[in-house]
């Protein structure tokens, strides 16, 4: 072989080898940051001052417990009126009776979403004796596989009827999408004469006058946030909107540019975002934000696996979760003024409720109808931050600010 022609091989060669060297460095370490990524996002968090909720090793007959205690307390059951004793099959048997403030169906809809945050699946609930007075059966489960652990709960119905609360009961209405139009139905919500709080969409033509108008007329006004929803491209939230992959330094400067649009706000709630509120690497930049701007978090609950509530809970922010919504697409004006009548006696026997609704002409008409006649029975409508503020430890699900320091 000539001269040159080795020259060129040991060349190559090098090539080759460095080639290799590199390739597989990067092979490695991108698997080890796919293998550790969890351990490296924990450590970016901490750096950042922010206590990511860590894993406390409990076992799934604990999880399971805890819940239940938990669940119990949140409605204002005391722990040593919970029973616990060997139930059918060896089955962990926990009881205790719902207190007269809440009706068992009431305190079902509660129980159901302290559950699931404690990460208790309810197999069954069955409904036993009085259809007007039910005890209400559970049955649950922790853990997964050879692990896994099963119970049964029974809440018992109240001994007496739900009474009245002293307090007038309050109900606040929040009226999702507003910024589309100024067309009547959004100026009719405005002017219904009862507060509500205006969650308006951010970058639409007509944000900024329906936040003045609002204001105007001594409503709350919250940024109504788009967050990725599970069918997306084909359901699309719109302008602004917040995206699972985005980085978390993405996500505080979107919401810096959003907030620029507004003169002032009370506080946010999700727009759509059945995926991207269910990621722990989304919501938690979402909450840092609001924790520094002290703003009310609000998770209109459109997943129930949201970590909205639950991480806001964790991090001792003031924070509330939507009891339901009051009007779908197929819902008509009759169906929308039953759901408000479900809402009035959600607010009657808890003593408050808060529920969203949008600006259709048919939930225009429905409050129109109701509201005055829901103000002669006693009801208080109020804004989502006065409602915040008037809540105390007596209540179901106070804000977290009472219950825990902020970190």
């Amino acid at each position: 072989m000539s001269p040159r022609k080795k020259r060129k091989a040991r060349g190559f060669s090098r090539w080759f080898a460095a080639t290799f060297f590199v390739g597989t460095f990067l092979v490695i370490v991108t698997g080890a940051y796919i293998y550790y990524q969890d351990y490296w996002h924990e450590l970016w968090w901490r750096s950042r001052g922010e206590l990511y909720p860590p894993e406390r090793g409990l076992s799934p007959g604990e999880i399971l417990e805890e819940a239940v205690i938990l669940g119990a307390r949140e409605m204002g059951v005391p722990h040593h009126r919970i029973s616990r004793r060997p139930g059918a099959g060896g089955m962990p048997l926990y009881e205790f009776r719902c207190p007269d403030r809440l009706h068992p169906i009431t305190a079902n809809r509660w129980f159901t979403r302290i559950l699931a945050d404690g990460g208790v699946e309810i197999l069954d609930c069955v409904e036993e004796g009085k259809a007007q007075r039910p005890k209400l059966r559970y049955h649950l489960l922790a853990g997964e596989g050879e692990d896994a652990v099963r119970a049964q709960l029974l809440l018992y119905p109240p001994t007496g009827e739900p009474p009245l609360r002293e307090t007038w009961p309050r109900l606040a209405l929040v009226i999702d999408d507003f910024g589309y139009s100024y067309s009547r139905v959004p100026r009719g919500l405005l002017d219904l004469g009862v507060p509500i709080t205006a969650s308006i969409l951010p970058e639409l033509r007509h944000s900024r006058r329906i936040e003045k108008e609002a204001r105007r007329r001594g409503h709350g006004v919250f940024l109504h946030l788009p967050m990725e929803p599970r069918g997306y491209p084909e359901e699309d939230p719109g302008p602004g909107t917040v995206f699972v992959g985005m980085s978390a330094d993405s996500i505080t400067a979107l919401l810096d540019e959003l907030a620029r649009d507004f003169e002032r706000l009370d506080g946010l709630n999700n727009h759509m975002g059945s995926r991207a509120t269910c990621v722990d690497s989304v919501v938690l930049p979402i909450l840092a934000w609001a924790r520094n701007r002290e703003l009310l978090v609000v998770d209109s609950y459109t997943d129930p696996k949201s970590r909205i509530y639950p991480l806001a809970r964790h991090f001792g922010m003031p924070a509330l979760r939507a009891d339901f919504f009051l009007d779908g697409e197929r819902e008509d004006e009759g169906q929308i003024m039953e759901n408000i009548a479900v809402a009035a006696e959600t607010a009657r026997k808890r003593g408050w409720a808060m529920v969203i609704g949008h600006p259709r002409p048919e939930t225009l008409r429905a409050l129109r109808k109701m509201a005055p006649r829901l103000k002669d029975y006693g009801l208080r409508f109020v804004t989502v931050p006065e409602l915040a503020r008037s809540l105390g430890e007596d209540d179901p699900a106070p804000p977290a600010t009472r219950g825990r320091g902020r970190h």
